[in-house]
């Protein structure tokens, strides 16, 4: 029988596939800020037929589980998972007690008010006290096991293991490598006598990075205890820091017929490819680019799946579905087998939007003959003026106090080849500001791509195009972002240099510290090779963290114009919107805020796939609350009558 497994948005190693390229020897490992948020559909099984066993801890750790721990290789009863529940201090309230809980909270899982574990590494080790480490009741490093009593699935030949967890990464406890997850999921067919077989999770996220406070496992371990009259599992904390939450296990069937987008050899699970090198989520109207697709995707079913293809599917701004593409077929696809990009992509059939200005939807979909999957809808915006990578999307921030005084970011800025003569003048940059920072000073330089020296030299000044700086105020901090450039001349890019492929740098001067600058980024798509980041502590550029997203698509946005008096200078092409949405990430109820709308707002909702869910009418100057807590968690879209269009996540 086949091996499954899936461990979530699972990343493993940087190698080189074709188009999706890396930069080896670029990355910087330590990333000290941001949380990775990885968007997945992916939710634990909720077929009652199907569930063989659940736990949600609403009635703590039963006391016939395998539970026990080591402190520092020594046998400790203080080394163990914590219960929180609704009578216990701390309460389901309480994410992590350590040093450095920062304002991380408790895990967000669907059964989390009535109980769930953690095992509080960094509490363990420092007390919740700084300068404190290994002085706490178990210091680190830590070896913990938790696991209910063993299983008679004899007559289970398939058998699937779900939980939700919650997990901040440091270090795995071999030579406490920080390539390594110090959470594991290890499987006995002898009542636990022996654990033959281990599953490292959370392997997607790098070192001090966090999953999603709701990030779903997936183990199908039927290779491992399907059909044994002796089978056991236990969860395994095996390292150094910070903490794993977990909640709501069960084993149970898996599904005859399903597919999941997984990534694969370093590959993200869907991919949407420019004819150029820099993925630009916001196009400058007039300079579209063609696209194509491509995905991974596994058969997490039992069944094989036959006839598998890729649909992609482009929605203009009114919602009409204006292009559809389809990967080449695979006629078989076995359980437990993946299909990578090389298989499921439209390389030979790109398309683009062609509707003019306004939001575009894209939408993944895995087909089989049996089942259908739909990814994230991903959002792709044509504008009057603007190029820029990020999607309008504000996931972390990152600035001079993880890269020093004199940090850096660079992004790519490519013009589309159709019109080679055209003239394109770069009026400035829109920087976009966490409110986070507090001052300083912001320079902006222009280069063409052959000015680049490599990571230890980096940019030629001498081949610099443009450059401006300004001060950052607190009206540029209010609002969200500071504007670069000159109102008035600004650069003819083509008349500078034809090629049509430039590098636009923004450096961050703080006065040895004194101020802090921060600028927001995307986290939405993966970006590689169309930005870099400058280290001062290294004295060197990188492309950016390993196995992270926190430095991935900054707010760095260029105003582009076809004369030197057609651009609207310093103006975020992001109007105020008469409604809003609160909160977002929501829970429980979404609020639609009408209090600046002069009439009514109607808004429809649909979910990732396009379905609409009902119409809801806000009274202007009002606010609407709507119910969602039987909504499944994931991205929404909000649609007002005018068009707009605007992303709700339900936590």
């Amino acid at each position: 029988m086949k091996q499954f497994l899936l461990v979530l948005a699972a990343v493993s190693g940087a190698a080189a596939f074709g188009q999706h390229l890396t930069h080896p020897g670029s990355d910087l490992f330590g990333a000290s800020e941001g949380t990775e948020i990885t968007p997945s559909r992916q939710s634990l099984t909720t077929r009652p037929e199907a569930i063989l066993w659940s736990y949600d801890f609403a009635n703590g750790i039963p006391t016939n589980w395998l539970h026990s721990g080591l402190a520092n290789g020594i046998v400790d009863p203080d080394a163990r998972f914590e219960y929180r529940g609704v009578l216990t201090t701390p309460d389901t309230n309480v994410g992590t007690r350590g040093a450095f809980k920062g304002t991380l909270k408790a895990i967000q899982s669907p059964t989390k008010n009535n109980g769930f574990v953690i095992f509080d590494s960094d509490y363990l080790d420092n007390l919740g006290l700084s300068n404190n480490n290994g002085n706490g009741p178990a210091p680190a490093p830590q070896w913990c096991v938790l696991g209910p009593p063993m299983f008679d699935f004899s007559s289970q030949p398939n058998v699937q293991l779900e939980f939700v967890n919650y997990y901040r990464r440091r270090q795995g406890t071999a030579n406490l490598s920080t390539a390594i997850s110090a959470t594991w999921v290890d499987f006995s067919t002898d009542g636990g006598q022996t654990w033959p077989h281990s599953v490292e999770i959370n392997t997607h996220i790098g070192n001090n990075q966090s999953t999603t406070r709701n990030h779903p496992i997936l183990i199908n371990c039927s290779n491992f205890i399907g059909g044994h009259d002796s089978a056991q599992f236990r969860l395994r904390f095996d390292g150094r820091y910070y903490f794993w939450m977990v909640d709501d296990l069960q084993l149970v069937n898996p599904e005859p017929h399903r597919l999941l987008f997984v990534r694969k050899g370093g590959a993200p699970e869907t991919d949407i490819l420019h004819n150029t090198e820099g993925k630009y989520m916001q196009m400058a109207v007039g300079r579209e680019q063609s696209l194509t697709f491509d995905a991974n995707v596994l058969n997490f079913g039992v069944q094989p799946q036959t006839n598998v293809r890729l649909k992609m599917s482009l929605l203009d701004p009114s919602g009409n579905v204006v292009a559809t593409r389809l990967s080449s077929p695979t006629a078989t696809l076995a359980a437990g087998d993946t299909l990578d990009y090389n298989d499921l992509n439209t390389y030979n059939a790109p398309f683009q939007p062609q509707s003019g200005v306004g939001t575009y939807k894209i939408v993944y979909q895995a087909l089989s003959d049996s089942t259908v999957e739909t990814a994230d809808t991903l959002l792709l915006y044509v504008t009057p003026q603007v190029q820029a990578l990020d999607g309008k999307v504000f996931s972390n921030s990152l600035g001079t106090e993880s890269l020093g005084d004199g940090g850096g970011m660079a992004v790519r800025l490519e013009l589309t080849p159709a019109v080679p003569n055209q003239a394109e003048w770069l009026k400035g940059v829109e920087v976009g500001l966490s409110n986070l920072t507090t001052g300083g000073i912001l320079e902006l330089a222009v280069y063409d791509t052959s000015a680049w020296g490599g990571y230890t030299t980096g940019f030629d000044n001498n081949l610099m195009l443009y450059y401006a700086y300004d001060s950052i105020t607190a009206a540029d901090i209010a609002a969200g972002y500071k504007w670069l450039g000159d109102t008035a001349a600004g650069i003819n890019l083509r008349a500078a240099n034809p090629s049509g492929s430039y590098w636009v740098v923004v450096s961050m001067l703080t006065n040895n510290g004194a101020k802090l600058i921060r600028i927001k980024n995307d986290q939405t798509i993966s970006h590689v090779g169309d930005k870099l980041m400058y280290n001062t502590s290294s004295a060197r550029w990188f492309t950016g963290y390993s196995n992270s997203r926190t430095f991935n698509a900054p707010w760095i946005r260029a105003r582009l114009c076809h004369a030197p008096n057609a651009c609207n200078i310093g103006l975020d092409e992001n109007p105020v919107l008469p409604w809003t949405l609160a909160p977002n990430p929501a829970q429980s109820t979404l609020r639609i805020d009408a209090r600046l709308a002069h009439e009514p707002v109607a808004l429809t909702i649909t979910d990732a796939a396009g379905r609409a869910l009902g119409t809801w009418t806000a009274a202007p100057g009002t606010s609407l609350d709507i119910p969602v807590h039987h909504w499944a968690r994931g991205m929404y879209w909000v649609h007002s009558q005018d068009g707009t269009v605007q992303a709700a996540l339900l936590d």
